[in-house]
């Protein structure tokens, strides 16, 4: 996944399994920069 913010490129690897251990999640949502409570909002 690859997307820019404040004009810096963010780039981050997610794995294509059907689940995901709650540390790798954590990892990529640090990666990417996004709060866990923004995801957790974009999952209602």
């Amino acid at each position: 996944m690859k997307k820019i913010e404040k004009g810096e490129e963010i780039i981050t690897i997610i794995p294509l399994h059907k689940e995901l251990l709650q540390g790798t999640l954590k990892g990529i949502l640090k990666l990417a920069r996004i709060e866990e409570k923004d995801f957790r909002e974009k999952l209602k």
